[in-house]
């Protein structure tokens, strides 16, 4: 009798254990289940944050390159932040600058000098347009001043048509070259 008590016992006791292990598992599950969502929400949550700042910093940098600006009017509403990444892209020194109106100074001058070489470099392509025109074809250094004959063609310098042997455009034997004066 003894012994059909024990059973009886261990049986109600690993039932009741059983029991206990199970709603246990199950809260488990429901604090894993509320974790989980609290996760992925703070995630979502972080996620957005980092968006926004992203935007902002983008928003904020939208100006931070010097073929960006417009007018020199724009350099005064620009961040210290900007002004120093504008400078350091374009390796300018700014280490002594205390103060924001010494970095827009910078800037301004930067922005100056930009301008006055876009203008003096469309100048000088239009000259090398004019001048690649008049250039040695083999040498590309000397203006051509020189006629090869037999053939008549003008393409090299007195310098490289004594050296040619052979037209360089039409294969032609030279014979001689002869320096030309453009009047």
């Amino acid at each position: 009798m003894k012994g059909e008590l024990m059973d009886g016992d261990r049986t109600s006791r690993s039932g009741a254990l059983a029991q206990v292990q199970s709603e246990i598992a199950s809260a488990n599950t429901e604090d894993d289940d509320d974790d989980e969502e609290e996760e992925e929400e703070e995630e979502e949550e972080e996620e957005d944050d980092l968006q926004d700042r992203t935007l902002g910093l983008s928003r904020k940098r939208v100006r931070a390159s010097l073929s960006d600006l417009s007018s020199l009017e724009e350099v005064e509403g620009m961040s210290v932040r900007q002004l120093k990444e504008i400078l350091a892209r374009n390796f300018v020194n700014y280490s002594g600058c205390c103060e924001k109106w010494e970095l827009v100074e910078k800037v301004n001058r930067l922005y100056k000098e930009n301008e006055e070489n876009q203008k003096s470099y469309g100048e000088r392509l239009q000259l090398q347009d004019e001048e690649d025109d008049s250039l040695c074809r083999i040498c590309m250094d000397a203006v051509i001043d020189c006629v090869l004959l037999e053939c008549g063609h003008m393409v090299t310098c007195t310098k490289c048509g004594k050296r040619m042997s052979e037209c360089p455009i039409c294969r032609q034997y030279v014979v001689r070259a002869v320096h030309v004066f453009k009047s």
